[in-house]
């Protein structure tokens, strides 16, 4: 699936949840299923700098493709950097 694919997809989605909590509810959702990441790759190289909350991002290249993990501090960040991973990941 492409990057558009994969974005036309989320929006069908959020476009589909009328209210407004029912859209955060899902991010968070989303957060929540991110695969943890690694403990080691909590490191200062890897903190996204500027950011209110703390975010960790870690690429990987993996046969041509790269691959993100992360994680956050703040549940709504995380469903956020979910979303994006969603669409990026394996491209």
């Amino acid at each position: 699936m492409t990057i558009t694919e994969k974005q036309d997809e989320l929006i069908d989605e959020l476009s589909g949840l009328d209210d407004w909590m029912d859209r955060y509810s899902y991010i968070i959702d989303l957060g929540n299923q991110l695969p943890a990441i690694d403990e080691s790759l909590k490191t200062p190289s890897h903190l996204i700098e500027g950011c209110q909350s703390r975010v960790w991002l870690n690429a990987e290249e993996r046969d041509g493709l790269v691959y993100y993990t992360a994680d956050s501090d703040a549940i709504i960040v995380k469903g956020i950097i979910a979303l994006l991973i969603k669409v990026l990941n394996g491209h």
